[in-house]
């Protein structure tokens, strides 16, 4: 698993503006059918997300780039469930694209 990946969980549940950090000002997500472009929607999206924690099963390749598959659980409806990260677009630093799907 690269260091951006395992940064992107690690911090997901323990220090948010840092996680925010590591996506560019341009970025794209895709989760649950809608699409959210630029930092200022990723903090929006976020702050719909319930408090959750990941346990990363297994990371793999797929055309070209690395897809995460974790399961979440936490308070909402169908948890806990598998889902799978599709890190379109990264750097060392950044990421640039990211898909979620289950």
């Amino acid at each position: 698993m690269t260091d951006l990946i395992q940064r992107y969980f690690d911090l997901a549940v323990s220090d948010l503006e840092a996680w925010f950090e590591l996506f560019a000002d341009d970025v794209v997500v895709e989760d649950d059918g809608r699409t959210h472009r630029g930092i200022a929607e990723v903090r929006a999206w976020r702050s719909d997300v319930p408090s959750v924690s990941y346990t990363v099963i297994d990371v793999s390749t797929d055309d070209g780039y690395p897809i995460a598959t974790a399961d979440i659980a936490g308070d909402f409806p169908g948890s806990p469930i598998a889902l799978r990260y599709h890190f379109i677009d990264i750097d060392d630093d950044q990421i640039r694209h990211l898909a979620i799907r289950p």
